[in-house]
């Protein structure tokens, strides 16, 4: 094999095993995407970083408040939509939907969340969730 031919392969591999990661991690196996669910709580944080968002909720349980934890989409992704690092602001109260987590722990994939005033904030429209009928349209929770 020639060097150039030896460089050529060298570097798709490269690319290969660069792009794979980035594929993977695109994953939504932790959650149960046959299952949508809604849930009304008031806004912890939102933690604004990447490669992911993650969007804090206080809700009323048995023994006090359970903390929720929601992940959403990217930075960039959030502000190309809209999205600011004071969006979803500590103290606000929210119906968050969301794909629950297969394992039972408090959060999941958040789809969109509708405000106190009716505002609904979604997630990317390109995230699992964004299209088709959702458990508020079902349940006529927004106008």
């Amino acid at each position: 094999m020639n060097r150039s031919r030896k460089s050529g392969l060298a570097m798709a591999l490269v690319l290969l095993g660069v792009a794979t990661p980035a594929l993977s991690h695109h994953s939504y196996a932790l959650f149960d995407m046959s299952q949508r669910r809604t849930i009304d709580g008031v806004v912890a944080k939102l933690e604004w970083t990447n490669p992911h968002t993650f969007v804090w909720l206080y809700v009323k349980g048995k023994n006090g408040y359970d903390l929720y934890s929601f992940e959403s989409s990217g930075v960039a992704e959030l502000r190309r939509y809209g999205w600011t690092p004071e969006t979803l602001a500590p103290g606000e109260k929210l119906t968050v939907e969301y794909f629950p987590l297969k394992d039972g722990r408090n959060g999941g994939a958040f789809i969109r969340a509708v405000h106190a005033d009716g505002k609904v904030t979604n997630n990317e429209p390109d995230a699992p969730g964004q299209s088709g009928a959702s458990a508020f349209d079902k349940n006529k929770k927004t106008p």
